[in-house]
């Protein structure tokens, strides 16, 4: 099947086949086993059980340890020691009557045999160490019981992990994933990508908890190689276009501008406004010749009417000869919300640098009106921005899925210039927007309008009669553009980088095709590649030329050939020596960490040390890592793993209500809430604070919109983001940012059980069972029942569900302050808030400042969740077993660090793990 694609597809498509082979990775992973783990004793985790005293006993000589286990058979141990423990605590909920998560624990054998009994096991220490079972509810067994039990299964299970060394989980060969490719194609092509993603056609790529980058889930089917060779062939093409420089054109536009179907309204408002003086003259001179009794007299007026006639007729033509723009580009209806060139339409000719030159007014910021009308900020700065179009992607008058902001100016009231250099792509046309403008120009122009309709002793006549008189009378706040001028292609230098590079100089030379392939391929595959590899890629180039097509253009599909190969697309993780040890291969190290933290290509820098072999030495590997945390593509780290971690990837999936939360659209909160958490963590993150943080801090990061919403008295102007104190409030920490309140509701209300649920998972790392298939997610009786604390109160007296919503609820019942923005609220239409309860370790809270301090009591459940979440981020695998042992001693480390969050990551660079397959 993929064969008959392949050849669909045409000569490039048959030529990769011939060099790469590309089926054996069609449908399906291609699995390694995953060699030794180091193992280090685990220890009991919390003083609140064992005491100070029992956790220094139980970090002691493992010898002394087993000794005193040994001091009974092992097997002998387990059945008067565990068995009876289990049977007295625990058999009751996970027993043969009743058995909650499918946890059967009067079905543990011993000695342990497998994974699956050493998670079981696993699970019982961890709750017994948390403190979390028992349950409050059930007699709970004393200190010396608990610390006896607890002793005895941290060192089996340390005893276990070190029989099993050299077995493992499985990792499997792992594609770059969409966002990988993106980044890796922009820094391998020094490539402009914020208007241009090569990937728009490609499926998406599965999740396992809610991470992107997860081996055994990125499969390649035959469509999305369907997808690789059009990507290529687009790449290559904006790589290497031509070896002939652009020329510099000119372009001005002063009449014939467009806003879809709003042109319709404008263009009658304008015809009115700039023909009613001229029809008013011509209507006096055709009088004058009426009157007129000489004939040189009437020549002379026929001939004033002729030209005011033309006159006339080129202002008709020339109509619509101004943008106007009323409301924000995140509107409902998209009144005035987009102008465009319509003569630009297919956009510049070439990639490149362009210059802008916009003549522009800015009106009516404050109206002469009692009633903001628009309901803008009069106190703001009427802001134009200059997005991208395509109109191969839809109308140019709508939002597209990639438009990327190019520019933005602060406008002063009254006419001005303004200029911008923007990157455009081949065939996008710039397109202008208000930025800060209203949600409801339309309602505004209406309302007005019939006022002065009435003021002027007119009556609407028909439906639009009060808006286009609004339009055309009414001083509401508004942009409008009178002129643009575009001049480019600009470029930097020529030849360009990318093709000095690809070249292997400023022009293009047969003779240089090996070695500039070996460089390429170099950088593409992220390591030297072998003989064969190049020679293959010279067949495709040769095979090529044999068909008539010319030597240059062979190369270019050389090129393209490379980026559908499993070198580019696959991350080869070879140990450097299988005969000396389960190591990764320097070359493969390089290419983790950059995955990791730029979610790229490794730079030169990485691959030559690579090359040298010095990426094992940790002192060069921690160096690298300060320096990779200090170049700008480790924003993408940032961003990426929040949007994986939080799940704010999902943000705007479920757009608030238009009508209840209209300043989430008139402020694009939605940007704005994502990069307040991107600032606070890269803030955590620069200054080496402790991921305590996360969970209670006081400050964050706001921009003027976000001071509003959370009303906080800061002056802060316009997009500006500004780090602000918050001790006091509520604000402070991830779960007081509106980003994660957002993506945790619906769009129209909030639910404590999704939060709950989302709290476990994210931040607690203790995800919940499925609840049972025969229980309704609401008990159907709740009549009577006014807030939702009184719905789930109901739903929790069945007895199936209970279990578990009492972990869940009291988490999300914490945040219930908050609305479906991260809106502050103390009541709901009916009835007041009531944040209170109880989390299942006893501690008890009012409001969600104790319920974080509760929160910060959990700090080293919180520490593991984030460690195993940034592990399995790092790995592009899940975390599993066998990697306990590490991530016990990374989180050993980090306590003694203050839970430092740049030393966290710095940890499981550093760790074992991290530089094994």
């Amino acid at each position: 099947m993929i064969r008959c694609q392949l050849k669909r597809l045409g000569v490039i498509a048959v030529a990769i086949l011939v060099t790469v082979g590309f089926g054996f990775v069609a449908s399906e992973s291609i699995g390694f086993e995953d060699k030794d783990k180091n193992s280090v004793g685990l220890r009991g985790q919390h003083d609140e059980i064992l005491g100070a005293g029992e956790l220094e006993e139980n970090s002691g000589a493992e010898p002394d340890r087993r000794a005193a286990i040994n001091s009974q058979s092992r097997d002998d141990q387990f059945k008067s020691l565990i068995v009876p423990f289990l049977k007295k605590h625990c058999y009751k909920c996970h027993g043969s009557e009743e058995s909650e998560g499918d946890r059967r624990f009067d079905l543990l054998d011993f000695p342990l045999t497998d994974d699956n009994a050493l998670i079981e096991l696993q699970d019982v220490l961890d709750q017994l160490n948390l403190g979390e079972m028992p349950p409050l509810s059930e007699p709970q067994p004393d200190v010396a019981e608990a610390s006896k039990v607890i002793r005895w299964l941290t060192a089996e299970i340390a005893e276990f992990q070190n029989q099993r060394k050299g077995t493992g989980g499985e990792t499997v060969l792992r594609r770059i994933n969409r966002r990988e490719y993106v980044n890796t194609i922009s820094d391998l092509f020094h490539l402009n990508t914020t208007s241009f993603d090569p990937t728009i056609g490609f499926p998406a790529d599965q999740k396992v908890d809610h991470l992107d980058n997860q081996g055994q889930a990125l499969v390649t089917s035959g469509f999305l190689l369907d997808q690789y060779l059009g990507a290529a062939d687009i790449i290559v093409e904006k790589a290497l276009p031509s070896l002939v420089k652009p020329e510099i054109q000119e372009w001005s536009f002063e009449d014939g501008f467009q806003q879809g179907e709003f042109t319709g309204f404008v263009t009658g408002v304008e015809f009115r406004e700039k023909t009613e003086r001229q029809l008013n003259r011509i209507k006096g001179t055709l009088r004058n010749l009426a009157n007129a009794s000489e004939p040189d007299k009437s020549k002379s007026i026929r001939d004033r009417a002729n030209t005011e006639f033309e006159d006339l007729a080129r202002t008709v033509e020339r109509i619509p000869t101004q943008i106007r723009l009323y409301e924000h580009p995140r509107s409902q209806r998209h009144v005035g919300s987009y102008g465009y060139l319509s003569d630009f339409s297919n956009g510049v000719p070439h990639d490149g640098f362009y210059r802008i030159v916009v003549d522009v007014e800015a009106l009516n910021r404050v109206p002469p009106y009692e009633e903001n009308y628009s309901k803008t900020r009069t106190e703001e700065p009427l802001m134009l921005g200059i997005v991208t179009g395509d109109v191969r992607e839809g109308p140019l008058h709508l939002p597209q899925k990639i438009e990327p902001e190019l520019a933005r100016f602060e406008l002063a009231d009254g006419k001005q210039k303004v200029q911008a250099r923007v990157w455009l792509h081949k065939g996008t046309t710039p397109r202008f927007t208000y930025v800060n403008g209203s949600h409801r120009a339309r309602a505004a122009h209406i309302e007005i309008g019939t006022i002065l309709m009435g003021q002027a002793g007119l009556k609407p006549q028909k439906g639009n009669d009060a808006y286009a008189y609004g339009l055309q009378h009414a001083k509401l706040p508004q942009i409008r553009i009178n002129s643009v001028s575009l001049r480019g292609p600009i470029y930097d230098q020529w030849p360009t980088r990318t093709q000095v590079e690809l070249l292997g100089g400023n022009s293009f030379e047969r003779t240089r095709n090996r070695a500039n392939l070996t460089s390429f391929l170099t950088r593409a595959y992220r390591r030297p590649p072998a003989n064969d590899e190049v020679g293959r890629i010279l067949k495709v180039i040769e095979s090529r030329e044999s068909q008539g097509v010319s030597p240059f253009n062979a190369y270019r599909d050389g090129l393209k050939a490379a980026l559908c190969s499993p070198g580019f697309l696959y991350l080869d993780e070879p140990v450097a020596n299988p005969s000396t040890g389960n190591r990764l291969s320097n070359h493969a190290i390089a290419s983790r960490l950059s995955y990791f933290l730029w979610s790229s290509m490794p730079d030169d820098k990485l691959i030559s040390l690579a090359s040298e072999g010095k990426l094992t030495d940790p002192k060069v590997l921690e160096r690298q890592l300060d320096r990779m945390l200090a170049d700008p593509k480790s924003d993408r780290f940032v961003n990426d793993f929040l949007d994986s971690w939080l799940n704010l990837d999902a943000l705007g999936s479920t757009p608030p209500d238009l009508n209840a939360f209209k300043e989430y659209y008139i402020d694009d909160l939605a940007t704005a809430m994502k990069k307040e958490t991107f600032l606070f963590t890269r803030h955590l993150l620069d200054n080496e604070l402790p991921i305590d943080r996360f969970l209670k801090c006081d400050f964050t990061f706001v921009n003027a919109g976000l001071a509003r919403l959370y009303k906080l008295d800061v002056n802060i102007d316009g997009s500006d983001f500004r780090k602000v104190n918050t001790t006091g409030g509520p604000r402070g920490g991830l779960l007081a940012q509106s980003s994660v309140l957002t993506v945790t509701a619906n769009g129209i209300d909030t639910s404590p059980v999704v939060r709950g649920v989302w709290l476990l998972e994210n931040v607690l790392g203790t995800p919940p069972n499925p609840p049972p298939p025969d229980v309704e997610p609401l008990d159907p009786d709740i009549r009577g029942a006014i807030t939702i604390r009184e719905q789930i109160e109901k739903h929790r007296n069945n007895p199936a569900c209970a279990s578990c919503h009492n972990k869940i609820d009291p988490l999300g019942f914490a945040l219930e302050n908050f609305d479906a923005i991260g809106r502050y609220r103390s009541s709901y239409r009916r009835g007041k808030v009531d944040p209170s309860g109880v989390l299942p370790n006893g501690d008890s809270f009012t409001n969600v400042n104790e319920f974080k301090t509760s929160l910060l009591k959990q700090r080293s459940k919180f520490a593991r969740a984030l460690t195993e979440k940034l592990m399995a981020y790092s790995l592009g695998r899940p975390v599993v077993i066998s990697d306990r042992p590490e991530i016990d001693a990374i989180l050993l480390d980090l306590g003694k660090y203050e839970n430092n969050f740049r030393y966290l990551i710095k940890r499981i660079v550093l760790s074992d793990t991290f530089i094994q397959p």
